[in-house]
């Protein structure tokens, strides 16, 4: 079995967000989550140790076996279009399907010797994928399909390994046509590993490397962090300790000031936003307890993001992000998290409704707090606002994504409101529902 190694790191702080990471659950059997895909805020899937797979439909509160027809052994690498097509890969290798959510799942692809390190499905015909070389001399099993996954070829002149391998979850895209690839170079004390890259995708061939300085261990040095912004800029992370940057797409790269939370490290994984904000998360661990940083400007500054004390101890072996606001991890022992903006409300109970409902604020009248309960039976982007007699917005009492459950919120009218009916109006989904009250002073 293959596992990220946890070596050791150092950082910088920065100013921090209202946003924060908090444990949304721990998936059943408490397995390693090894990858995740997010679909959506609700659609979830993971792939874990033993043999588990899991999906959500509302974020991560509940959890859906769905491992029938699946191999024994670990699961790496992960891609879902929705709630019913899958593709997932194993230890040995191998590519898997599902198009009844999980149901049932067919081999599309295996080769003994290799291992999966990451899956990446654009729609539901063209998708790549990357895997170990079987051995010295061999090629990368760098695979690419235009017809869902009945045939997943092998990228023209894909690079032929040295005693070298892949890495879980190590790799990036700005595209479908830029890629880069991190490695593991298994010589002890290396002192570079390679990072693949190539311009023109998995089914144009044209693969370059670039040998990237690192110190390794007695396993060598893996280079298992990968994250870009755009095509210029991003950067890597390695089990020493070393995190890089590269300001022209990889060509070169350069050292970075570590962030101040571990003397030693290992970076386990990077993301990279695409929306032009150029921040890319890392998540670090020294072995015993993890860490994630975020940099805007390529490791000049770095913010810690607190992790929750579940993920201190388990980590982020893989996280993905919406947007800027939004983002999911999945960690050890199950551990899956949530990145969001902290709200105002209270939870009712742990039942999880059946639909959505907005009851009616209490007291009523009121002066100059009222409590609204609302119920959302799947996670989603809700917003509940105040509006006067004419139609103008007043208030905002909540505009955040909020998981499926049954909440309170308690609105405080400010100064500025005068006596009079007032309406509050909760968005969530494709759902919206207006109801009225008085305000008495």
């Amino acid at each position: 079995m293959k596992r990220l190694l946890a070596a050791l790191f150092l950082f910088v702080l920065s100013a921090s967000s209202n946003a924060q990471w908090t444990v949304v659950s721990q998936v059943p059997s408490n397995p390693n989550i090894n990858s995740i895909s997010i679909v959506d805020q609700n659609v979830i899937w993971v792939a874990c140790d033993a043999n588990r797979l899991y999906k959500t439909t509302n974020g991560g509160t509940s959890w859906l076996l769905r491992n029938a027809g699946l191999p024994t052994g670990n699961l790496y690498g992960i891609s879902a279009l929705d709630t019913t097509t899958c593709w997932v890969g194993t230890v040995s290798g191998s590519i898997y399907k599902t198009t009844d959510g999980g149901t049932t799942w067919v081999l599309q692809f295996s080769l003994s010797g290799s291992f999966t390190n990451g899956i990446k499905m654009y729609n539901a015909n063209y998708g790549v994928y990357y895997g170990d070389p079987t051995g010295s001399g061999q090629p990368y099993q760098f695979r690419y399909t235009t017809n869902g996954g009945t045939n997943w070829l092998l990228s023209p002149t894909a690079p032929i390994a040295g005693n070298e391998f892949g890495v879980v979850n190590a790799w990036d895209w700005i595209d479908t046509t830029r890629f880069w690839i991190g490695s593991a170079n298994l010589a002890a004390s290396a002192t570079n590993a390679k990072v693949y890259k190539t311009t023109s995708g998995f089914g144009g061939g044209n693969w370059s490397s670039v040998n990237v300085s690192g110190t390794g261990g007695a396993q060598g040095l893996y280079f298992q962090a990968v994250a870009f912004a755009d095509a210029n800029n991003g950067m890597v992370g390695s089990n020493g300790g070393d995190i890089r940057k590269t300001t022209d797409g990889g060509l070169t790269w350069q050292n970075v000031t570590n962030p101040p939370g571990f003397t030693t490290f290992a970076a386990i994984n990077f993301h990279g936003m695409k929306d032009g904000s150029n921040a890319i998360r890392v998540s670090l661990s020294d072995g015993v307890a993890y860490k994630v940083y975020k940099t805007t400007n390529l490791g000049t500054a770095w913010s810690e993001e607190v992790l929750p004390a579940l993920g201190q101890t388990n980590g982020v072996q893989h996280m993905q992000f919406i947007n800027s606001n939004l983002g999911f991890a999945g960690g050890n022992l199950g551990v899956f998290m949530r990145f969001g903006n902290p709200s105002g409300i209270n939870t009712l109970n742990n039942k999880l409704p059946e639909g959505f409902e907005l009851g009616q604020n209490y007291p009523n009248p009121f002066n100059p707090s009222t409590k609204i309960n609302f119920s959302i039976p799947v996670s989603a982007n809700v917003s509940l606002k105040i509006f006067d007699a004419v139609g103008r917005e007043v208030a905002t009492v909540l505009n955040e994504f909020v998981n499926a459950g049954n909440y309170t919120a308690d609105f405080i009218a400010p100064a500025s409101m005068n006596s009079g009916v007032y309406f509050y109006t909760l968005s969530a989904g494709e759902f919206k529902q207006t109801k009225k009250l008085l305000l008495v002073k």
